[in-house]
């Protein structure tokens, strides 16, 4: 049975996410007026910060601002990035083998929108699923967005697409999904390791049609006790 139906993470599979990073910090910057900040805040991310990124970064320019602001700004601003070549590449060559391709992303409902607006998804999609608008307890690895695109779809056969072992793939594999892992160099998650529910991993996406003939396709598993 031929795949019916690739399902595609977004962060760290179709762009690098430190590429939506670095214009978080750079719309904060603008919309508060802070000099520098884009530049420390990079700085504190590429040496492992997180959670206090945005204090720490305050902290070291010696200024105060608003971080509720700031927060809001970072998920709220239109980011400047764009589907790496080797995953558009892979959704032309789905599109021109008539296999449809959808959306599966976890995050704040209105940066994840505001990432398929910029990489202009909404014309490769025939459903495109925002776990977090789904509600609680919805986000991967719960199968509950996978199961809404299965519906939405009508198909049987389906492979998703995506970069982390530590949540992405439990949920379509309990599905009986093809799973894909894409171990972008770069990505957030390039150093975990782990083969669970994953059937393949690929370094780029150039050759994901390829990868998709090589795996039997399976039919999607009925599951009623989620």
């Amino acid at each position: 049975m031929r795949t019916e139906v690739v399902v595609f993470d977004i962060d760290d599979t179709l762009y690098l996410e430190r590429d939506y990073v670095a214009s978080g910090f750079a719309a904060v910057e603008a919309e508060l007026g802070i000099p520098g900040f884009a530049s420390v805040a990079w700085d504190g991310f590429l040496r492992g910060r997180r959670g206090r990124i945005f204090d720490d970064a305050l902290a070291e320019l010696g200024v105060r601002a608003d971080i509720g602001r700031m927060v809001w700004t970072y998920r709220n601003h239109q980011p400047h990035i764009a589907i790496l070549p080797d995953a558009l590449k892979a959704l032309n060559d789905l599109d021109a083998l008539g296999i449809t391709t959808a959306f599966l992303t976890d995050g704040p409902v209105v940066s994840q929108a505001a990432k398929v607006r910029a990489l202009g998804l909404s014309a490769f999609a025939s459903s495109i699923v925002l776990t977090d608008a789904l509600g609680p307890g919805c986000g991967k690895p719960s199968p509950q967005g996978f199961l809404r695109i299965a519906k939405e779809t009508g198909a049987s056969s389906l492979a998703y697409v995506a970069d982390n072992p530590a949540k992405d793939f439990a949920g379509p594999g309990r599905l009986g999904w093809t799973t894909v892992r894409v171990r972008r160099e770069g990505g957030l998650h390039y150093a975990l390791t782990g083969d669970d529910d994953i059937d393949v991993t690929t370094p780029r996406l150039s050759n994901l049609t390829a990868l998709l003939a090589g795996i039997p396709a399976t039919t999607t598993a009925t599951i009623t006790n989620l």
